[in-house]
């Protein structure tokens, strides 16, 4: 990974705040996406030193997107090497109650960004002429379905297809392009859901995951070999990290 440019989004917490400290030790210049800026300089502060950039900014707002990748360019005269989308948001409503709306709302976080980054970054002179890696953030629940989880589900299964057929149509450019699906992880975001449950919901969710719940760095450290050059044969998988929820 050493001197490799990786844009990381939602790098404010969770899986893509682990992501850009393991990156970072490893060597590479990490680009650093995500609307809360304090929460951002927090991750840069924890980085390892290294020509590393941090952007405040909506993912679903394209325009502001798009000027922050061209200054981020503009700014150290280099293409990227590498695109990780780790930014997402929790949707646990049951079906009957899901409006258009926040189906919309949920697909512009969840899924829509990850295009229209990836045909930025897939046009010349914006990613490395030795090709590229891109690694999203799916989720094991874009497999296996869960109650109030339709939404979310939804939004994350099509994480997966976008993966599979952009690594078709960007191969001939040298670009490979994978996901990884988490179990249940200790994130920010995960312990407000367990904080809401049950000690037996708990439990239940605890027994499904074999190896136990996992940490954002088990996640971080998959998105790492995704990322380098020890996979440079793989793209187009979808490659659980779940200590083996999706083995039942």
């Amino acid at each position: 990974m050493q001197g490799k440019k990786i844009l990381i989004t939602g790098a404010s917490s969770g899986i893509g705040r682990e992501t850009a400290i393991t990156l970072a030790e490893e060597g590479a210049d990490i680009v650093l996406i995500s609307r809360n800026l304090e929460k951002l300089n927090n991750v840069f502060s924890l980085c390892k030193e290294g020509n590393h950039q941090v952007f405040s900014v909506d993912v679903t707002d394209e325009n502001a997107l798009f000027q922050v990748l061209n200054e981020s360019i503009k700014n150290d005269g280099r293409p990227f090497d590498g695109f990780v989308y780790s930014a997402g948001m929790e949707a646990t409503i049951p079906s009957k109650l899901l409006k258009k709306d926040f189906l919309h709302k949920v697909l512009d976080v969840n899924t829509i960004p990850i295009i229209l980054i990836s045909n930025f970054l897939a046009k010349k002179g914006n990613y490395s002429p030795e090709g590229a890696s891109f690694v999203f953030v799916s989720s094991v629940m874009g497999h296996l379905g869960q109650p109030a989880k339709t939404a979310y589900c939804m939004s994350k299964h099509a994480v997966v297809g976008i993966t599979k057929s952009l690594a078709l149509e960007l191969a001939p450019k040298k670009i490979r392009v994978n996901c990884v699906s988490p179990g249940m992880v200790k994130t920010e975001m995960s312990l407000q859901i367990l904080e809401s449950i049950s000690e037996e919901n708990i439990r239940q969710i605890e027994s499904m995951h074999p190896l136990g719940i996992g940490m954002p760095k088990d996640v971080a450290n998959a998105i790492e070999f995704l990322l380098s050059d020890k996979s440079s044969w793989i793209t187009g998988i979808d490659l659980y990290v779940d200590g083996g929820y999706s083995s039942h």
